[in-house]
């Protein structure tokens, strides 16, 4: 029996595809070890996102300004006063503070009228000056002659240091509308003349009924009276800003500025932490069972057994303390701060102990952390080895990573044009066959009915028939 082949092309395309198939074994495996190398790319990336937490830690106490933090207690005069600080000014120490009488406004209140919406001013202008005395012009037109217009013309000029209200006084029922005008800050810091206004051709007449000018705050510190320009004084003291929000006479509050020992106790636990994301990551790529998927992990990597030893090999050092009093240096160690390691390889936080050493001895703790040589300066030189955008350590093993991929890409790529023109050739080919194979069976169907259908027709055998 010869062979024989379906003119329609069926038989074609099914050898097209089996040949294609056969050819694009090599593609399928580099795309397989492109999807191995993308997710060990993944892990090498998680892995960099642990050393940046480190740094950002690390760089949370990496000078004294830094390290240091400061808390305020005011007692119960939280009513009286606000104090935020700047812990990089501020330091700690206890005042008494009296606030006698608060910074007042200048201001003005006008007449009354009936309507605020009805434009009976007419035509004018509103003369308003700042605390240098510099005037602020606004023109008013007929459009805007109400008070509820006047008050938004105020409002809305560009850097007035007023602001206007339309307020309800039931004191002369039948006009209980009225128009303040305030400067925007207390003291003397928001002017002490009040606005002039000028209007033409008025329904009804304008003119300011009461005025107030600005006055200073009264307090006194530690029984000292002064005087401030206003309510809100920023480095009242150095590094301390004070905010008035009631006076209270005979009642002094008593500020306590003191160092924030279990606010710095949580930024060394945050160290510990982010260290321990990185050596526990390590410890996951050597540990190995029948579940690990040793082909998108790290598994074996000399590279991070010598990241894991040089962190373990710091955090046993001593960092040095110079003491003035014998004029040499003694070494704290991080177990002498409630650092330490467990069995299981972890780093171990006790932050009682860690607060009560910074208690006992906070300039020589702040010095072994943020001093020259101290735990700060030389982690940020580890981590930086590592780090380094072009060639550190990662980004060198990252860069590696990524060319190989680039070069799979490429594999990739020339793969697929080979097999798209070999599938263009093969199906070409095919097609010239199938056409010669329609002719010779066109051709013996008509010796067929020509010669009856003998047997020995040439074309039929070549056919197989």
């Amino acid at each position: 029996m010869g062979l024989r082949l379906d003119a329609s092309g069926g038989q074609f395309n099914k050898a097209i595809q089996d040949i294609i198939e056969a050819e694009s074994r090599p593609l399928k495996q580099m795309q397989a070890r492109k999807v191995v190398e993308e997710k060990r790319v993944k892990t090498f990336q998680e892995f960099k996102t642990k050393f940046q937490g480190v740094q950002a830690a690390i760089e949370e106490v990496s000078s004294f300004q830094k390290f240091r933090e400061l808390k305020v207690d005011l007692g119960d005069g939280a009513e009286v006063l606000g104090v935020t600080l700047d812990k990089t000014k501020a330091q700690p120490g206890t005042y008494q503070i009296e606030v006698e009488e608060m910074a007042g406004r200048t201001g003005v209140i006008s007449n009354s009228f009936a309507n605020p919406e009805e434009n009976v001013l007419g035509m004018g202008y509103v003369v308003l000056r700042d605390a240098q005395g510099d005037a602020h012009e606004i023109f008013i037109d007929y459009d805007d002659g109400s008070l509820r217009g006047l008050a938004a013309k105020i409002n809305q000029s560009p850097n007035s240091p007023f602001q206007a209200s339309v307020i309800q006084d039931s004191t002369e029922p039948d006009k209980p509308w009225r128009l303040m005008v305030s400067a925007k800050k207390d003291g003397m810091k928001g002017g002490t003349e009040v606005p002039e206004f000028y209007f033409l051709d008025s329904k009804q007449d304008f003119y300011v009924d009461d005025d107030r000018s600005a006055y200073t705050a009264l307090l006194k510190i530690d029984d000292f009276e002064i005087e401030l320009d206003g309510n809100d004084v920023p480095d009242f003291i150095q590094g301390l800003n004070l905010q008035l929000k009631q006076a209270r006479p005979g009642q002094p509050v008593t500020v306590r500025i003191t160092e924030d020992y279990e606010k710095i106790a949580g930024k060394m636990k945050e160290i510990v932490e982010k260290t321990n994301g990185i050596l526990e990551f390590i410890n996951l790529q050597h540990k190995v069972d029948a579940e690990s998927d040793t082909k998108s992990m790290l598994t074996g990597d000399t590279g991070l057994q010598g990241i894991e030893y040089r962190i373990r090999n710091l955090m046993h050092e001593g960092f040095p303390v110079f003491n003035p009093d014998t004029d040499e240096y003694r070494f704290i160690h991080m177990n002498d701060m409630g650092v330490n390691f467990n069995r299981e390889g972890k780093m171990t936080f006790d932050e009682k102990k860690f607060q009560a050493a910074i208690e006992r001895d906070f300039d020589g703790i702040a010095t072994a952390i943020t001093g020259e040589w101290g735990f700060a300066f030389q982690v940020k030189e580890l981590l930086t080895g590592y780090t380094r955008p072009i060639d550190g350590a990662l980004a060198v093993r990252e860069q590696g990573m990524r060319r190989r991929l680039e070069d799979m890409d490429r594999g990739i790529e020339r793969m697929e044009r080979q097999l798209e023109t070999k599938a263009k050739s093969l199906t070409e080919r095919f097609a010239r066959l199938q056409g010669s194979l329609q002719a010779m069976q066109s051709q013996q169907a008509s010796l067929s009915a020509m010669g009856g259908g003998g047997g020995g027709n040439p074309i039929m055998q070549l056919l197989g028939g």
